[in-house]
C-alpha cells in the first residue's frame, strides 16, 4: 500500500507530489495522458523557442510561480497589458494608448478598482457593465479581458468572484509575463524524482477505513492510505471517476455549481512579424477576439478562444482559414505573404480535459471551497479549488496541490 496516491500529473498534482514526497512519504502519481504537464504544454520543437500549447502566463509579480523561476534561473519578460495592446476600433487598428479620446475605453484602465468598489448583491458582469454604462468596443475589451479569458461569458461571471480575485491581483501586482525558456521547465523540476505511471487513468475510488481502494481503467488496482485528486472540473462534472461512497451532497453542489467553457488556441506562423515592434496583445472582434505575441520580434501569433466563441470556431470546417480572414481585414494582404503555418490546440475534445478554466457563476462564490474540502481520505487540488484568488492560473493550481499535501500532513496516519 502507497502512503499517498496523486491523481493527475498536472502542476497541482506535481505540486503535491514533491512536497510529500520532500517529507520522506512513498507517493505514486497516476497519470492518465502519455506525457505530464496536464495543461501545461510546452512545445519545445520550434527552432526559434518554445511555444505554449496550454497555459502560457505568469498572471501576477509575485504569485508562488516567480519562486521557481528565480530558483531555476528562467527567463520571464512582462507583456504589458495596456500599452501594448492594440485595438480593432471604428475600422482602424489603434495603440490603446492612442484611444484617450474615447471615455470608455479609458476607463478600462480603473476598471478593476472600480469593479472592487462595487458595493451590492452578487450579479453578473454583464448586469455591471451595464449599470457602469460600458458600451461598445470598451465593453467588448472588458469582456475579452476578464470574462473570455477565464473561459466563461459575462453574462455567467459573478461579479463577487471577481472582486476575490481582483484583491488577490492588487496585493500581488497585476502584469503578465512569459517564460521564455518554457513553463516546462518549473514542470520537469517539480517531477524530478517522483514515481510517475502515465497511460493510467482513474475510473474508481473506494474508500475504507484503513486507505482508499484505487481502480484504473485497465482493471488495475493500487491502495493507499490517502488520495489527492486533480483532475479538471470537467471531468469531475462527467463523473470520469466513480466515488464509494457516493461524494456527500455538499461536494456534489459544487461540482455542479461552476462552469467550466470550452477553450482552444490557435498558433499561427509567419515568415516575419507584420505588426509594430512594441505589440503585446491584439484586441479583434469577433470570431477572432483576442491575439498576443510571445515576442513582438518573433513571426508567432497566438490567438485564444474560450466558451461560445471556441464552440463556434471548432464547428468551422476551416478555423485556420477564418482566423487568417480576419487579420487580413486588419493587417491586409501581408497576413497571406508571410504565412506559412497553423494549428488549433483544442482543449476541449482533450478526454482528460474536456475544456478550458473553471470559472464561478453568479450566486456560487463558496464553490471553489467546497470543492476544496476532503472527503474522508480523499483530497482535491487544481486550479478549480484555488481559494487564494487565482484561480484558473498555473499558481493558483500550484498553491492548491501544496494546500492538498499540507493537510495530509496535518491528518498524521
Amino acid at each position: 500500500m502507497d502512503e499517498v496516491i496523486v491523481i493527475g500529473a498536472g502542476i497541482a498534482g506535481l505540486a503535491a507530489a514533491h512536497a510529500l514526497t520532500q517529507d520522506g512519504r512513498q507517493v505514486r502519481v497516476l497519470e492518465a495522458r502519455n506525457r505530464i504537464g496536464g495543461r501545461i504544454w510546452t512545445d519545445d520543437t520550434p527552432a526559434d523557442g518554445p511555444i505554449e500549447r496550454g497555459a502560457e502566463f505568469i498572471h501576477g509579480d509575485s504569485v508562488a510561480v516567480w519562486q521557481y523561476v528565480r530558483m531555476l534561473g528562467l527567463t520571464a519578460e512582462k507583456a504589458p497589458l495596456w500599452d501594448g495592446r492594440r485595438v480593432f476600433h471604428e475600422g482602424r487598428l489603434h495603440k490603446a494608448s492612442a484611444l484617450a479620446a474615447d471615455t470608455d475605453i479609458t476607463r478600462l484602465t480603473h476598471i478593476d478598482a472600480d469593479i472592487l468598489a462595487y458595493r451590492g448583491p452578487d450579479i453578473s458582469f454583464a448586469d455591471w457593465l451595464t449599470a457602469a454604462h460600458y458600451n461598445g468596443t470598451a465593453r467588448h475589451i472588458a469582456d475579452i479581458r476578464y470574462a473570455h479569458a477565464s473561459a466563461t461569458t459575462p453574462e455567467r461571471s459573478s461579479i463577487h468572484a471577481m472582486q476575490s480575485e481582483f484583491a488577490a491581483q492588487q496585493r500581488e501586482g497585476g502584469d503578465d509575463y512569459h517564460i521564455r525558456d518554457g513553463y516546462a521547465r518549473i514542470v520537469e523540476w517539480f517531477a524530478t524524482g517522483l514515481q510517475i505511471q502515465t497511460e493510467s487513468p482513474v475510473c474508481a475510488l473506494t474508500q475504507g477505513e484503513a486507505g482508499v481502494t484505487v481502480t484504473l481503467l485497465n482493471g488495475d488496482i493500487h491502495r493507499a492510505r490517502r488520495v489527492i485528486v486533480t483532475i479538471p472540473l470537467a471531468l469531475l462534472q462527467r463523473s470520469a471517476i466513480t466515488f464509494t461512497p457516493a461524494l456527500s451532497p455538499e461536494k456534489q453542489t459544487a461540482i455542479r455549481s461552476l462552469d467550466m467553457g470550452s477553450g482552444c488556441k490557435v498558433i499561427l506562423r509567419f515568415r516575419n512579424p507584420f505588426w509594430d515592434d512594441q505589440t503585446t496583445f491584439i484586441t479583434l472582434a469577433d470570431p477572432a477576439p483576442v491575439w498576443w505575441t510571445i515576442d513582438p520580434l518573433r513571426p508567432v501569433l497566438v490567438g485564444l478562444f474560450t466558451g461560445p466563441r471556441a464552440d463556434a470556431l471548432l464547428t468551422n470546417p476551416q478555423p485556420i482559414e477564418t482566423c487568417r480572414a480576419l487579420l487580413r481585414a486588419v493587417y491586409g494582404t501581408v497576413v497571406d505573404e508571410t504565412f506559412v503555418s497553423g494549428e488549433c490546440v483544442d482543449w476541449s475534445s482533450d478526454p482528460w480535459c474536456m475544456g478550458g478554466y473553471s470559472s464561478v457563476p453568479v450566486g456560487a462564490l463558496a464553490a471553489r471551497a467546497g470543492l476544496a474540502v476532503p472527503e474522508g481520505r480523499i483530497h482535491f487540488a487544481g486550479e478549480a479549488t484555488a481559494l487564494d484568488g487565482h484561480p484558473a492560473s498555473v499558481h493558483g493550481a500550484l498553491v492548491s496541490g501544496q494546500r492538498a499535501a499540507a493537510e495530509i500532513r496535518a491528518a498524521h496516519d
